[in-house]
C-alpha cells in the first residue's frame, strides 16, 4: 500500500511538473510575436494539414530546411509562396504563375538557384509566383489556382503548368474530392476526413505555437527518406542510383506493365480532367495556359530519350494540341551528353529526383525563351 502511494504521489507530480511546463511553453509562444516565432523551428513545423488543399506551407515562415546534411532557407510571402530573401511583387506589373509539385517549390535547393530566380534576374517585366508545393497534383493545382484568383482576387497573365510524372499516382492512388469540393485522401470517407480535419486544427496549432512540439518534430523525423540515406551513405562509390529512386512513382512513363496498372489509367484520365478545368478557369479571366514537359531522373538514368514512347508526353502533347495550349519541351536538354549517368549527375540532385542548379537553369532558360519570344 505504502508503495503504491508513493508511486501515486510521483506520477502525480510528475503530471504536475509536465503541466507547468507544456503551459510555460504555449503562454511564451503567445507572448512572443508572431515575425519572430516563425523564424523558430524549420519548414516541417509549419508543413500544416489543409482543409481545402489537404496540405500547404505557412505564410510568412523564414526558416531552415533540410535535405540531408543540405541545409537551406525557405521565405513564404502571405499567401504561402516561396520566395526570395528581400522579394517584393510591384503592383505596377503583371503577375505570372508557377504551379506544380516539389519541382516548382524548390526541394532540395536554394532559392537564389531556383528556377524562378534566375528567371527574375534576366527579366523584370513582372512578377513572377511559385504557386508549387510538396506532392501536389493537378486536383490541388485547380483548386489552389481557383482560391487565389476567385477568393483572393490574384490577377494573372501567364500560368506555367507542371505535370509531373508523379502527380499520375498521386490522382490515382493519394487524391479525390469530397462532397464539399476539398482534396482528401482517397481511401478515407468524408466523415472521417472531416474528424481527421478537426483533429488537424489542434495539431496545426501545436505545431507552430509550441517548443516542444517543435524540437519533437525536429528530431523524430528523418530529413530524407531510408532510401535516399542510403544512397548517400554510398555516394563516393559507383551507384546505381534507380535502385535507390521510387521506380513505381517516376518509372511509368516507358514501362508498359506500370503503364496498364489501374491507378496510372485512373491517375492519367483525373489529370486530363483537371487541366480541362483549369483552362476553363484560366480562360474565363483571360490567362494564358502554358505546360511544361520535362523527363523524370528515372527516364534521364534510363536513358528513354525518345519522348513520343513515353505515355505522360504523349499524354500531355496530346491534350495541349487539342486545346490550343502551348508546351514547353525540355526534353532533349536533359539528354545533352551521350552517357545516361552523366546526364543525371549533371542535372539533379545526387540520389534524389529533383533538379539541382543546372536543372533549375534548364527551366529558367525554356520558360525566359518562351516569354522573350
Amino acid at each position: 500500500m505504502i508503495r503504491l502511494k508513493k508511486i501515486l504521489a510521483i506520477s502525480k507530480s510528475i503530471s504536475i511538473i509536465f503541466f507547468i511546463i507544456i503551459t510555460i511553453d504555449l503562454i511564451t509562444n503567445l507572448i512572443l510575436p508572431e515575425n519572430i516565432k516563425k523564424k523558430i523551428g524549420t519548414t516541417k513545423n509549419y508543413s500544416l494539414k489543409s482543409e481545402m488543399f489537404h496540405h500547404e506551407i505557412a505564410p510568412n515562415i523564414n526558416l531552415p530546411e533540410f535535405w540531408g546534411k543540405k541545409k537551406y532557407k525557405v521565405i513564404t510571402n502571405k499567401y504561402g509562396m516561396r520566395i526570395g530573401e528581400n522579394d517584393f511583387t510591384n503592383p505596377q506589373v503583371k503577375n505570372i504563375g508557377f504551379v506544380g509539385d516539389s519541382f516548382v517549390y524548390g526541394s532540395g535547393i536554394d532559392f537564389n538557384d531556383h528556377f524562378i530566380s534566375l528567371i527574375k534576374k534576366n527579366n523584370k517585366s513582372y512578377n513572377f509566383l511559385n504557386l508549387g508545393y510538396v506532392s501536389y497534383s493537378p486536383s490541388i493545382y485547380y483548386k489552389k489556382l481557383e482560391y487565389l484568383i476567385n477568393n483572393k482576387g490574384l490577377k494573372f497573365d501567364k500560368i506555367f503548368i507542371f505535370v509531373d510524372t508523379s502527380d499520375v499516382q498521386d490522382e490515382g492512388s493519394f487524391y479525390r474530392e469530397d462532397l464539399n469540393g476539398n482534396i482528401v485522401r482517397k481511401w478515407n470517407s468524408d466523415l472521417e476526413n472531416k474528424k481527421r480535419n478537426f483533429r488537424y486544427k489542434y495539431k496545426n496549432y501545436l505545431k507552430q505555437n509550441s517548443f516542444i512540439f517543435k524540437f519533437y518534430e525536429i528530431f523524430a523525423f528523418n530529413t530524407i527518406n531510408t532510401k535516399a540515406q542510403k544512397c548517400l551513405n554510398k555516394e563516393n562509390t559507383n551507384l546505381n542510383y534507380i535502385e535507390y529512386l521510387d521506380y513505381e512513382r517516376f518509372g511509368y512513363a516507358f514501362n508498359k506493365k506500370l503503364s496498364s496498372k489501374k491507378w496510372v489509367k485512373e491517375g492519367q484520365k483525373k489529370i486530363v480532367n483537371y487541366l480541362s478545368k483549369i483552362k476553363v478557369l484560366l480562360d474565363l479571366n483571360k490567362i494564358e495556359m502554358i505546360i511544361v514537359y520535362y523527363p523524370s531522373a528515372i527516364d534521364v538514368l534510363k536513358d528513354n530519350k525518345i519522348k513520343e514512347n513515353s505515355k505522360h508526353y504523349k499524354m500531355l502533347n496530346e491534350w495541349s494540341q487539342l486545346n490550343n495550349i502551348s508546351l514547353i519541351d525540355t526534353q532533349k536538354y536533359f539528354f545533352k551528353i551521350n552517357n545516361p549517368l552523366k546526364n543525371y549527375e549533371k542535372n539533379h540532385i545526387a540520389c534524389d529526383i529533383h533538379w539541382n542548379t543546372n536543372g533549375h537553369k534548364i527551366i529558367s532558360n525554356n520558360i525566359l525563351e518562351y516569354i522573350n519570344d
